[in-house]
């Protein structure tokens, strides 16, 4: 046990040990996500809208929250290749989409406001300094424990020739 304890000890093993634990650590924090929303509203009059132009999404899109309401509009939504046709005489519509939209004004002008929520991963660029140092590390922990190997077979050979020397002493 006490080989063990020493090969943990032994100064390559140890520091490529914790370069591969320091390595772990920073690619638990490059998964570390957030929860980012961005909520928009306004008119829009005749013509064809997209939702999304004014808003950068750094990440993976969760949802989009459309409302839109008016009081005498026909109103085309274009999402996820499906076309649907809303006429809003005084209503509004909720819509939850996954993709963003295409909508096309007729006529009349629309009140809208929309959601998009996404995640957002702002440590992300750790994962790629975390791959380098586990890469460094267990280099590093490699070699210290091929020469810690080697050290403990000179110091087997050396007892065993210290022995054979007290044997022929005799």
């Amino acid at each position: 046990m006490s080989s063990f304890r020493e090969g943990i000890t032994y100064p390559p093993i140890r520091t490529g040990l914790i370069l591969l634990l320091l390595a772990f650590l920073m690619s638990l924090a490059a998964s570390y996500n957030v929860l980012r929303e961005d909520v928009r509203t306004g008119v829009w009059g005749p013509g064809t809208h997209s939702i999304g132009d004014e808003i950068e999404v750094s990440g993976e899109v969760v949802s989009i929250s459309l409302e839109i309401s008016s009081d005498n509009a026909s109103v085309r939504v274009i999402a996820d290749g499906v076309e649907n046709t809303y006429t809003l005489s005084g209503s509004s519509e909720r819509l939850e989409l996954s993709s963003p939209p295409s909508v096309l004004v007729e006529n009349g002008e629309v009140s809208y406001s929309y959601a998009v929520k996404w995640v957002e991963y702002p440590y992300s660029y750790l994962g790629f300094l975390a791959f380098f140092i586990m890469i460094v590390g267990s280099v590093i922990a490699f070699r210290g424990y091929l020469s810690f190997m080697e050290s403990l077979k000179e110091k087997a050979t050396a007892k065993k020739r210290g022995e054979k020397n007290e044997g022929s002493k005799l």
